[in-house]
């Protein structure tokens, strides 16, 4: 169909080269029998008038024997006539006779044979002279007493009518002489007339032939253009094929991604439509770590073992390349240094870079000649997944440190007053539904402003930040810690009542008064913390209200002497 398409729609100059090869055939073959039928009808014409050639011929050579008999016919009768009239012998009568009707009888015939107008009246002469003859020795031979004047009438009969046969003998033999001539050269021309239709009918079939033989060469080259521009096209068709199927796995690969909220979402994703690509291949995507040294497994496919768990980024050629890097036996030397166990001899290392920046590495091992084959056939698809893949996990770990920026604080990397706000108002709501507790730690560090004021802002991040360690290491992974503002801490502990908050507030106390500061140029420092212990629904029905109690309670510990810890409900109920 593809072909029929081809040769009607983008062949047009073969097309009309096949039809005025046809019409040149069937004006040559054409003009070939008509050339052959006038041939054949010259020849025909011809060797008739050989075969009329011949016959007249014939018939000459017959006149001419017979002429030669009669000749010798009166020659015989003139020898008999003269032997009887010696003799007188009745056998030499009879045969004179018979000799006489015999000659009458072919010289009759032979008037009748004669075709030539002048030899007919010369045979009509001779007959009539032999006639006389004929009379004249019947006359003799009657009479016995015939005289010399008899004898010498008849001798000149004789002559005369021997002289019209052999006259008549002569030019037959120039008619028959010329007969021959006129056969032999119509013999020859019809012989050359022959050689000159074999050389034309050689030349005309040799022309045709040759001619079929160049359409032929051009049709077989028209074909074979037509079927090389087919197996083109056929390749072009299963190109865009290939093409649209790698679009349409691009596609579906980029519309999951954009349903990820996290990059280890996007991570998984990326390793399951390679994996759709490439099912019998080892997939593993490396995300690179915070430090920015070492790469750690992110996802991979379901069967894959042979990368390690965690590598220095020096330890891949691809990553040291900043470009991919496919590695096979016999052409590669060098290996990378992140296996677990002896290395493929097939695999490709491809770094994930956006905007100028690693953020990790897919890698691919292959497992035998077929893997390899289909890892060649993918290589564009791997590269728009990755360029696909990297932009949008690039985008996701931005959207990440946004979102961490937005609710975290910058010095401390606790959660900020805003996020605080909101979890605190999501866990009221919580423990209003679920009624369970919830307690809330609101500290401050004694003497902050002097010791910021006396040692410098450095020194007073520093003690900021190490109490925000001891936060973030001694609290529950439900619980929450927050830079409420300043030097002002808050906890949110859900779940837990006033007893049990009371003595958390005492342990972080007690292990942030044991933390010692070395501060350059004064030696090291004791840090100490008020801390004031509000718990829901005793000292407030709100968020609001909780916060405002857990402050007062910090006040009333901060008057009461500092490093203490105080609780809201006490106060209220006071």
């Amino acid at each position: 169909m593809v072909g029929a398409l081809l040769t009607d729609t983008l062949n047009p100059a073969a097309k009309k080269i096949r039809n005025r090869s046809v019409l040149l055939l069937v004006v040559g073959a054409t003009g070939a029998v008509l050339f052959i039928c006038t041939a054949a009808v010259i020849f025909y014409r011809n060797t008739q008038r050989l075969l009329a050639s011949r016959v007249l011929e014939g018939h000459s050579q017959d006149v001419l024997s017979r002429l030669q008999t009669e000749s010798a016919r009166l020659e015989r009768m003139d020898y008999l006539t003269r032997i009887y009239l010696a003799e007188r012998n009745a056998d030499d009568k009879n045969t004179i006779q018979t000799t006489e009707g015999v000659l009458d009888s072919n010289l009759s015939d032979l008037e009748k044979l004669i075709w030539d107008t002048k030899q007919r009246d010369r045979a009509r002469f001779a007959r009539a002279c032999t006639d006389e003859l004929i009379r004249q020795v019947n006359a003799l031979v009657a009479n016995s007493q015939s005289g010399a004047i008899e004898r010498a009438a008849l001798t000149r009969k004789m002559l005369e009518c021997r002289d019209l046969v052999d006259r008549m003998e002569t030019e037959e033999q120039l008619l028959l002489k010329q007969r021959s001539i006129d056969a032999d050269q119509r013999a020859y021309r019809n012989l050359l007339t022959g050689g000159l239709f074999l050389l034309v009918s050689l030349f005309t079939v040799l022309s045709l032939f040759g001619f079929l033989l160049r359409d032929v060469w051009k049709h077989a080259k028209s074909e074979a253009q037509i079927f090389n521009t087919n197996e083109r096209l056929n390749g072009t068709i299963q190109e865009l094929k290939n093409q649209t199927a790698e679009l349409s796995l691009i596609t579906s690969m980029r519309q999951e991604l954009q349903l990820c909220t996290t990059p280890d979402e996007a991570h998984r994703t990326t390793v399951c439509y390679v994996a759709k690509a490439l099912p019998k291949a080892k997939i593993a995507l490396m995300k690179v770590d915070s430090a920015r040294k070492m790469m750690q497994i992110a996802a991979t496919s379901d069967d894959q073992t042979q990368i390690l768990d965690e590598f220095p980024v020096g330890a891949c050629c691809g990553l040291r390349a900043g470009r991919p890097r496919r590695h096979k036996a016999g052409e590669s030397e060098i290996e990378c240094r992140h296996f677990a166990g002896k290395p493929p001899e097939d695999y490709l290392c491809m770094p994930f870079v956006a905007h100028g920046e690693t953020l990790g590495l897919l890698y691919i091992g292959c497992q035998g000649t077929e893997d390899a084959e289909d890892l060649d056939l993918h290589h564009r698809l791997l590269e728009r997944a990755s360029d696909v893949a990297s932009v949008w996990i690039a985008s996701l770990n931005l959207r990440a440190q946004l979102e961490e920026q937005s609710i975290r604080d910058g010095l401390t990397n606790l959660y900020n007053r805003r996020f605080m706000e909101m979890a605190l108002d999501r866990e009221a709501l919580l423990a209003i539904r679920r009624k369970t507790d919830l307690s809330v730690l609101m500290m401050d560090i004694d003497h902050f402003k002097r010791f910021n004021d006396t040692f410098g802002h450095e020194a007073g991040d520093q003690v900021l930040r190490g109490v925000a360690e001891i936060l973030r290491h001694g609290v529950r992974a439900e619980d929450i810690a927050c830079r409420y503002g300043g030097e002002e801490l808050l906890l949110i502990l859900p779940g837990t009542g006033a007893e049990v908050a009371r003595e958390r507030a005492e342990e972080l106390r007690r292990r942030i008064s044991e933390m010692q500061l070395d501060i350059p140029g004064s030696g090291s420092k004791k840090v100490t913390v008020s801390i004031g212990v509000a718990t829901f629904p005793q000292a407030g029905q709100t968020a609001e209200d909780l916060v405002r109690s857990a402050d007062r309670a910090l006040y009333l510990a901060k008057n009461n002497g500092r490093d203490r810890v105080e609780k809201a409900e006490t106060m209220v109920a006071g």
